[in-house]
Protein backbone atom coordinates (compact mmCIF):
# COMPACT_ATOMS: atom_id res chain seq x y z
CA UNK A 1 0.00 0.00 0.00
CA UNK A 2 3.13 2.65 0.95
CA UNK A 3 4.40 1.58 -2.92
CA UNK A 4 0.85 2.59 -4.31
CA UNK A 5 0.25 5.77 -2.41
CA UNK A 6 4.08 6.91 -3.50
CA UNK A 7 3.51 6.29 -6.83
CA UNK A 8 0.14 8.00 -6.80
CA UNK A 9 2.22 10.99 -5.04
CA UNK A 10 4.78 10.97 -7.58
CA UNK A 11 1.84 10.99 -10.26
CA UNK A 12 -0.23 13.79 -9.06
CA UNK A 13 3.56 15.64 -8.50
CA UNK A 14 4.23 15.42 -12.04
CA UNK A 15 0.71 16.78 -12.92
CA UNK A 16 1.47 19.54 -11.08
CA UNK A 17 4.46 20.40 -12.33
CA UNK A 18 3.04 19.73 -16.04
CA UNK A 19 0.05 22.35 -14.74
CA UNK A 20 2.16 25.23 -13.26
CA UNK A 21 4.60 25.21 -15.98
CA UNK A 22 1.82 25.34 -18.74
CA UNK A 23 -0.10 27.74 -16.91
CA UNK A 24 3.22 29.83 -16.94
CA UNK A 25 3.82 29.41 -20.31
CA UNK A 26 0.23 30.72 -21.84
CA UNK A 27 0.80 33.50 -19.87
CA UNK A 28 4.06 34.46 -20.80
CA UNK A 29 3.98 33.57 -24.43
CA UNK A 30 1.59 37.35 -25.49
CA UNK A 31 4.91 38.92 -23.76
CA UNK A 32 7.52 36.77 -25.76
CA UNK A 33 5.58 37.48 -29.26
CA UNK A 34 5.12 40.90 -28.41
CA UNK A 35 9.30 41.08 -28.13
CA UNK A 36 9.64 38.59 -30.74
CA UNK A 37 7.63 40.76 -33.21
CA UNK A 38 8.92 43.54 -35.14
CA UNK A 39 7.40 47.21 -33.95
CA UNK A 40 6.12 47.62 -36.80
CA UNK A 41 4.43 44.36 -38.02
CA UNK A 42 1.60 44.71 -40.49
CA UNK A 43 -1.79 44.93 -38.36
CA UNK A 44 -3.40 41.24 -40.04
CA UNK A 45 0.37 39.32 -39.56
CA UNK A 46 -0.34 40.06 -35.44
CA UNK A 47 -4.13 39.01 -35.76
CA UNK A 48 -3.34 35.66 -37.53
CA UNK A 49 -0.43 35.40 -34.62
CA UNK A 50 -3.08 36.11 -32.02
CA UNK A 51 -5.22 33.56 -33.51
CA UNK A 52 -2.70 31.04 -33.57
CA UNK A 53 -1.88 31.76 -30.39
CA UNK A 54 -5.38 31.37 -29.01
CA UNK A 55 -5.87 28.18 -30.71
CA UNK A 56 -2.61 26.23 -29.71
CA UNK A 57 -3.39 27.79 -25.71
CA UNK A 58 -6.61 26.09 -25.30
CA UNK A 59 -5.60 22.69 -25.19
CA UNK A 60 -2.95 23.84 -23.06
CA UNK A 61 -4.74 25.89 -20.77
CA UNK A 62 -7.00 22.31 -20.48
CA UNK A 63 -4.23 20.11 -19.64
CA UNK A 64 -2.71 23.13 -17.50
CA UNK A 65 -6.07 22.70 -15.58
CA UNK A 66 -6.29 19.00 -14.95
CA UNK A 67 -3.08 19.09 -13.38
CA UNK A 68 -3.88 21.91 -10.77
CA UNK A 69 -7.50 20.27 -10.04
CA UNK A 70 -5.84 16.97 -9.45
CA UNK A 71 -2.99 18.65 -7.19
CA UNK A 72 -5.82 20.53 -5.20
CA UNK A 73 -7.46 17.20 -4.88
CA UNK A 74 -5.07 15.26 -3.73
CA UNK A 75 -4.25 17.78 -1.46
CA UNK A 76 -7.72 17.84 0.52
CA UNK A 77 -7.65 13.77 0.52
CA UNK A 78 -4.23 13.98 2.05
CA UNK A 79 -6.20 16.07 4.67
CA UNK A 80 -8.63 14.21 5.36
CA UNK A 81 -6.48 11.53 6.16
CA UNK A 82 -4.26 13.33 8.42
CA UNK A 83 -7.26 14.39 9.97
CA UNK A 84 -8.77 10.83 10.18
CA UNK A 85 -4.73 9.45 11.55
CA UNK A 86 -4.89 12.36 13.95
CA UNK A 87 -8.17 11.17 15.48
CA UNK A 88 -7.41 7.41 15.54
CA UNK A 89 -3.99 8.62 17.56
CA UNK A 90 -6.10 10.23 20.36
CA UNK A 91 -8.61 7.29 20.55
CA UNK A 92 -6.29 4.96 21.28
CA UNK A 93 -4.74 7.27 24.12
CA UNK A 94 -7.92 7.14 25.62
CA UNK A 95 -8.31 3.73 25.84
CA UNK A 96 -4.90 2.69 26.17
CA UNK A 97 -5.12 5.11 29.68
CA UNK A 98 -8.54 3.10 30.23
CA UNK A 99 -7.12 -0.53 29.72
CA UNK A 100 -4.48 0.80 31.95
CA UNK A 101 -6.74 2.30 34.42
CA UNK A 102 -10.04 0.00 34.94
CA UNK A 103 -10.99 3.01 37.63
CA UNK A 104 -11.61 5.28 34.41
CA UNK A 105 -14.28 2.70 33.60
CA UNK A 106 -16.87 4.87 35.30
CA UNK A 107 -16.13 8.42 33.18
CA UNK A 108 -17.73 6.88 30.50
CA UNK A 109 -20.64 6.56 31.58
CA UNK A 110 -23.25 3.56 31.99
CA UNK A 111 -23.22 0.65 29.66
CA UNK A 112 -26.38 0.10 27.89
CA UNK A 113 -27.27 -2.66 30.34
CA UNK A 114 -25.06 -3.85 33.52
CA UNK A 115 -21.33 -5.85 32.71
CA UNK A 116 -18.81 -6.81 34.76
CA UNK A 117 -15.27 -4.37 34.69
CA UNK A 118 -13.39 -6.81 32.75
CA UNK A 119 -16.27 -7.20 30.27
CA UNK A 120 -16.49 -3.26 29.92
CA UNK A 121 -12.79 -3.19 29.22
CA UNK A 122 -12.79 -6.05 26.32
CA UNK A 123 -15.75 -3.82 25.14
CA UNK A 124 -13.18 -1.11 25.30
CA UNK A 125 -10.57 -2.93 23.60
CA UNK A 126 -12.98 -4.53 20.64
CA UNK A 127 -14.30 -0.77 20.32
CA UNK A 128 -10.39 0.38 19.51
CA UNK A 129 -10.19 -2.40 17.02
CA UNK A 130 -13.57 -1.29 14.50
CA UNK A 131 -12.07 2.44 14.93
CA UNK A 132 -8.98 0.77 13.29
CA UNK A 133 -10.93 -0.26 10.51
CA UNK A 134 -12.63 2.40 10.36
CA UNK A 135 -9.94 5.09 10.00
CA UNK A 136 -8.84 2.49 7.46
CA UNK A 137 -11.57 1.88 5.55
CA UNK A 138 -12.04 5.78 5.20
CA UNK A 139 -8.73 6.29 3.44
CA UNK A 140 -9.33 3.62 1.38
CA UNK A 141 -6.51 1.09 2.96
CA UNK A 142 -9.50 -2.14 3.65
CA UNK A 143 -11.88 -2.83 0.85
CA UNK A 144 -15.49 -3.74 1.36
CA UNK A 145 -14.83 -7.53 1.04
CA UNK A 146 -12.22 -7.72 3.50
CA UNK A 147 -13.94 -5.31 6.19
CA UNK A 148 -16.97 -7.61 5.67
CA UNK A 149 -14.69 -10.71 6.33
CA UNK A 150 -12.95 -9.05 8.96
CA UNK A 151 -16.46 -7.95 11.17
CA UNK A 152 -18.11 -11.56 10.59
CA UNK A 153 -14.99 -13.48 12.12
CA UNK A 154 -14.95 -10.51 15.25
CA UNK A 155 -18.62 -11.54 15.38
CA UNK A 156 -18.36 -15.37 15.68
CA UNK A 157 -17.18 -14.95 19.10
CA UNK A 158 -19.20 -13.76 21.80
CA UNK A 159 -17.11 -10.98 22.83
CA UNK A 160 -17.18 -9.21 19.99
CA UNK A 161 -20.86 -9.72 19.06
CA UNK A 162 -22.22 -8.87 22.36
CA UNK A 163 -20.02 -5.42 21.68
CA UNK A 164 -21.98 -4.74 18.41
CA UNK A 165 -25.29 -5.32 19.80
CA UNK A 166 -25.07 -2.63 22.79
CA UNK A 167 -22.93 -0.49 20.67
CA UNK A 168 -24.10 -1.00 17.16
CA UNK A 169 -26.69 1.22 17.14
CA UNK A 170 -24.24 4.05 18.30
CA UNK A 171 -21.78 3.48 15.61
CA UNK A 172 -24.85 3.84 13.06
CA UNK A 173 -26.32 7.23 14.71
CA UNK A 174 -22.09 8.48 14.53
CA UNK A 175 -21.25 6.93 11.34
CA UNK A 176 -24.81 8.93 9.62
CA UNK A 177 -22.88 12.23 11.24
CA UNK A 178 -19.84 11.83 9.34
CA UNK A 179 -20.26 11.02 5.71
CA UNK A 180 -21.61 8.66 3.51
CA UNK A 181 -18.14 6.56 3.87
CA UNK A 182 -18.33 6.01 7.27
CA UNK A 183 -21.98 4.77 6.56
CA UNK A 184 -20.96 2.50 4.23
CA UNK A 185 -18.23 1.32 6.67
CA UNK A 186 -21.21 0.58 9.37
CA UNK A 187 -23.42 -1.54 6.88
CA UNK A 188 -20.64 -3.66 5.81
CA UNK A 189 -19.78 -4.30 9.50
CA UNK A 190 -23.59 -4.79 10.14
CA UNK A 191 -23.66 -7.32 7.25
CA UNK A 192 -20.53 -8.89 8.84
CA UNK A 193 -22.68 -9.21 12.25
CA UNK A 194 -25.47 -10.95 10.57
CA UNK A 195 -23.79 -13.47 8.79
CA UNK A 196 -22.56 -14.30 12.09
CA UNK A 197 -25.61 -14.86 13.59
CA UNK A 198 -26.61 -16.94 10.67
CA UNK A 199 -23.96 -19.23 11.28
CA UNK A 200 -24.95 -20.30 14.65
CA UNK A 201 -24.51 -18.81 18.48
CA UNK A 202 -21.41 -17.18 19.21
CA UNK A 203 -18.30 -19.05 20.82
CA UNK A 204 -17.68 -18.47 24.10
CA UNK A 205 -14.34 -16.83 24.70
CA UNK A 206 -13.04 -19.57 26.77
CA UNK A 207 -12.78 -22.53 24.04
CA UNK A 208 -10.55 -19.82 21.60
CA UNK A 209 -7.76 -21.58 22.95
CA UNK A 210 -6.75 -24.46 24.45
CA UNK A 211 -4.19 -25.10 27.10
CA UNK A 212 -1.02 -26.93 26.67
CA UNK A 213 2.55 -26.52 25.75
CA UNK A 214 1.92 -26.76 21.73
Amino acid sequence: MGAARTRWKGWIAGWSLLGFGLIALVVATPFLLRHATPSRSDWTELASISQAYAAISIPFSGVALIGVVASLAYQARQVHNDREDAQLAAHRELTMRLLEDPDLLVCWGPPPRPISAIRAKQHAYVNLIVSFWHADFIVGRLTDAVLQGAATHLFQGEIGREFWEMQGENWKNTAATRGRRSSRFVELVQEGFVQAQAAGPPIPASLFYVSGST
